[in-house]
């Protein structure tokens, strides 16, 4: 089995890990503290700017891989972090995490959780994080980016306990909201984290997109309207044929051109891999960065017509 990139066995090692350290700082409620947590393993946390040559001589000096020193000309790092888009960095031998100040403030809970993640699996201190052009190979790459994403997941959402308390409110935006609140993190962290967390069993989507009558709002970096396409368990292992092309045409269907908050409610149907109609309640949202949309399964149709994902 894996979830997402990340394979059971690992995921369960990931997990053990996050439970001694929410244990060691005495099972705290939400928000996690994450002063705590560096404190508990002796991390130091930094802002670092590619213009700084004290950075790039810090770098330089102590990235490695294996005992082995990659990297003798700071120029070569700068070249490598500015090319690579890099936002943070751990570095095992100093013990610290550095951030990009450039970053958006908003993004560094994630960011810090993200290097944090790398810090307590053992098995990533062999290997050199964010520059896969000098030292990893790409699927490589992806996968200890993944692992560190699932330790991130489970440590800022408290293992479980995110989603035990997600399922005692509906499935909406007004949750989303409470529980981003509630848990100290983003919206969109939040978002994604009740789509894949709160109900596994049940067919849910949900998809992080450009809003279709505003073009400027919540395009990726490379101008594409389709940014993440989000699945609960049961919704890859029902509806496995369905792509995020086809989950986009059905919000361009229901969109209205509000620009902000509630973008629309509506019913459609979806066929499964087996043929069978599926009635799906759908609800829009524009944080003015994205537009965020939830497709939830509401019941089995016994007769309808629709167009079968091929």
């Amino acid at each position: 089995m894996i979830i997402g990139n990340v394979g059971a066995y690992e995921a369960d090692d990931i997990c053990k890990i996050v439970d001694r350290m929410l244990r060691d700082l005495g099972n705290p409620e939400p928000p996690l503290d994450l002063v705590q947590v560096r404190s508990l393993l002796d991390l130091n946390l930094r802002y670092y700017s590619t213009a700084d040559p004290s950075f790039l001589q810090e770098v330089t000096h102590h990235l490695s891989m294996a005992g082995r020193q990659l990297i003798r000309e700071p120029m070569r790092l700068f070249d490598a972090v500015r090319k690579s888009g890099l936002t943070a960095l751990w570095l095992p031998k100093s013990k610290s995490i550095l951030i990009d100040q450039a970053v958006p403030k908003p993004k560094h809970r994630w960011i810090e959780g993200h290097e944090i993640g790398h810090s307590m699996i053992p098995w990533h201190r062999e290997f050199l994080f964010g520059d896969n052009e000098i030292t990893l190979d790409p699927t490589c790459h992806a996968t200890i980016e993944a692992e560190a994403n699932y330790a991130s997941a489970r440590m800022l959402f408290l293992q479980d306990r995110f989603g035990a308390e997600a399922r005692d409110s509906a499935l909406n935006f007004k949750t989303v909201q409470a529980m981003a609140k509630r848990y100290g993190n983003t919206l969109t962290t939040t978002f994604w984290r009740i789509i894949e967390d709160r109900t596994p069993d049940l067919p849910v989507f949900g998809m992080m997109t450009a809003h279709p009558h505003h073009p400027h709002i919540g395009r990726g970096d490379q101008g594409e309207e389709i940014r993440y396409f989000i699945r609960s368990q049961a919704f890859r292992q029902k509806f496995g044929a369905m792509t995020a092309e086809q989950g986009y045409a059905l919000i361009t269907k229901h969109a209205t051109r509000r620009s902000r908050g509630p973008v629309f409610t509506a019913t459609d149907v979806l066929i499964d891999d087996r043929g069978e109609v599926h009635e799906f309640v759908f609800e829009s949202f524009c944080n003015t960065y994205a537009l965020l949309t939830i497709g939830s399964a509401v019941q089995l149709k016994p007769t309808m017509v629709a167009t079968h994902f091929a």
